[in-house]
């Protein structure tokens, strides 16, 4: 029996040294010691060629000894695997093909995930207090929620939902917003993502916006305003406030180097005053594409921010807050720690191969099965799952794959703006699934009272005790006040000055 070729899984072992070979053979116990001393080279292609028939064979003998496990007999218990599922349980106590190791390693490392997190969500339920709360995104009811929709880098407008809300003084505007402060007291915010990203564009070029024109009172305000929900939260946690944030599908973008919706000015609050003159780069960009490439590249700082302040889904009481949604592929296959975790470790660029590959799953390949796109719930009533009886089912399938501080049974989100189809701030399912998206950012169009722009004034959602909803709006404000105007007028003087 001659043996002078010999591939397993693409490698030609026949190229192997002796030395190789032997080492080969002796890791496997293939032969012993002593008889590798003077094996010739044929010899142990033929030796690693009998072992592996013999590891086929058997492998082949156990795929065709599997029981119907669709038709199991009458001992069996519990309900009957699926096929696929029945082979890959099999498959990972002893993989053999390269496929098969990648396949183990892989299920190894997701089931290692979702005991981690449960792990530590019993340890925060046992032992609770702020920190762990934090560290998971998850917390129990408290008295006052204020949720908050898309702001997509419009100060005027995040001033305005905070005012709204009560939670800062009446008299904070964009021209004094460095003396704001937090009056909320224990009230608790949740911004739900996208606070970047000032405009919508017709059109781009070398993938940013082409027609500046298209941009409605430009502005760059993207570190103003995430500046001010962070000095925030600082000063509300002292008084049993907080205001938290989720990441938003532009968040994300922007760190993955997407920027179609970064206005002109977005572009230029990044560049030293030093610095700027000309409108674009050398090689065409708008002035500042540079600057934001590294303020917001994997592991930057601001990355840092959105992966240690913010999380991709949170938990407050029985309602969890997600920027575009939960959908039944996704609660089906991940967990929500789970959906945390992968994006803090992308963010941090900090994840193995396999997060990489997940995070890819979930942001990149279908909006469906996104926390970030899905617009399953938001768009069109009673199809697909968006009905009462596919919201309750998905409500069944998180709390049976989530360990949770307590029952989810609502569901808020953002990121599919309500007045695109009439709408105002709106709920559905006996106020189980709100929608608080209305467009109110400028880079949806100007503001007035006129067609479908009315569904997009300032609105935001409170939920009182877990259990009680309100819905506050208030009308755009046509020019707000400047500073100095009105200070020195005198309403009971009657006079007229003319």
């Amino acid at each position: 029996m001659s043996c002078k070729s010999l591939k397993f899984n693409g490698v030609e072992l026949a190229d192997f040294t002796d030395t190789q070979l032997k080492q080969l053979c002796l890791k496997h116990q293939i032969i012993t010691t002593s008889e590798a001393h003077n094996m010739p080279k044929e010899q142990l292609l033929i030796e690693i060629k009998k072992f592996l028939t013999f590891k086929m064979n058997k492998y082949k003998s156990r795929r065709l000894s599997q029981p119907n496990i669709m038709n199991p007999g009458k001992g069996s218990t519990g309900p009957p695997q699926s096929a696929e599922q029945y082979n890959r349980d099999r498959r990972m106590s002893e993989p053999i093909t390269s496929s098969e190791v990648t396949a183990a390693t892989e299920s190894h490392e997701a089931r290692q995930r979702v005991e981690s997190g449960k792990n530590e969500i019993r340890d925060m339920k046992s032992n609770p207090d702020m920190k762990k709360f934090d560290q998971l995104g998850m917390y129990p009811a408290v008295p006052r929620v204020v949720a908050i929709g898309d702001l997509h880098g419009d100060l005027k407008v995040s001033l305005q939902a905070l005012r709204l809300a009560k939670v800062i003084p009446s008299n904070i505007f964009p021209y004094n917003v460095d003396k704001i402060s937090w009056s909320g007291g224990n009230t608790w915010v949740v911004q739900c993502g996208d606070q970047i990203d000032r405009c919508r564009p017709d059109s781009w070029k070398k993938n940013c916006i082409e027609d500046w024109s298209d941009v409605v009172e430009d502005e760059g305000s993207n570190m103003r305003i995430i500046k001010i929900f962070q000095n925030l939260d600082v000063e509300a946690r002292k008084v049993g406030g907080r205001v938290l944030g989720i990441i938003g599908n532009h968040e994300l973008m922007n760190v993955d180097k997407d920027y179609r919706y970064v206005s002109p000015e977005e572009f230029l609050e990044f560049v030293p005053q030093s610095q700027r003159g000309p409108k674009f780069t050398d090689d065409g960009y708008p002035l500042g594409y540079y600057h934001r490439l590294k303020s917001f590249e994997r592991g930057g700082n601001i990355a840092k921010h959105y992966a240690y302040q913010k999380k991709s889904v949170i938990q407050i009481g029985k309602f969890i807050f997600v920027h575009g949604g939960v959908g039944h592929a996704l609660a089906s296959k991940y967990t929500l720690h789970e959906l945390n975790s992968i994006v803090r470790k992308w963010l941090l660029k900090d994840g193995t191969e396999e997060d990489d590959k997940v995070f890819d799953e979930i942001f990149r390949s279908d909006d469906d099965i996104s926390p970030f796109w899905c617009r399953l719930y938001s768009e069109e009533d009673d199809e697909n799952e968006n009905t009462e009886q596919g919201f309750n089912q998905l409500m069944s399938i998180l709390n049976k794959r989530n360990e949770t501080i307590q029952p989810i049974d609502g569901m808020v989100v953002a990121h599919t703006p309500q007045f695109m189809n009439d709408r105002y701030l709106n709920s559905r399912y006996n106020n189980r699934l709100w929608r608080v998206d209305v467009g109110m950012s400028r880079a949806f169009g100007k503001h007035d009272m006129c067609g479908d722009n009315k569904f997009r004034q300032i609105q935001v959602l409170v939920i009182n005790n877990d259990s009680e909803f309100e819905i506050l709006k208030a009308p755009y404000n046509g020019r707000e006040r400047c500073e100095g105007i009105g200070d020195n007028v005198d309403i009971h003087n009657q006079s007229m000055p003319f």
